[in-house]
């Protein structure tokens, strides 16, 4: 693996807090959104400190987190913490297949399997 692509990501954060934003209420239609696509990293974060990525992702990042909330599977684990999300800009396809691999990869999350069989692409992991 010593051969593998690199890129450095911005992985989106509140400016008000400089957190990773609250998956139920991000309000996803504001106009920031538009035309926003890339990598997503979806995890719950209990109160015990236990952070447990649910599912990875790329494409356009509103409609997709908005399929993401209202899908019972991910749901289900608000229970254990509070739903987080971040997420990265890539406007290559290319990238956003290789970044998308190498998450899946590196958090093997809860829900999803790994899609693109593309060469993963390291980034700076959340």
């Amino acid at each position: 693996m010593n051969n593998m692509p690199s890129l450095q990501v911005n992985w989106v954060k509140n400016s008000n807090n400089n957190e990773s934003f609250d998956l139920l209420r991000l309000n996803l239609n504001a106009p920031y959104f538009l035309n926003k696509v890339g990598v997503y990293v979806i995890w719950y974060a209990s109160p015990s400190g236990v952070n447990k990525v649910i599912r990875v992702g790329q494409g356009d990042i509103a409609s997709r987190l908005k399929e993401h909330r209202s899908n019972p599977e991910i749901l289900r684990y608000s229970s254990y913490g509070q739903l987080k999300v971040t997420w990265a800009l890539l406007n290559s396809q290319e990238d956003r297949n290789g970044v998308e691999a190498y998450l899946y990869d590196s958090y093997s999350p809860l829900i999803g399997e790994r899609s693109p069989a593309a060469q993963p692409i390291s980034v700076n992991l959340i």
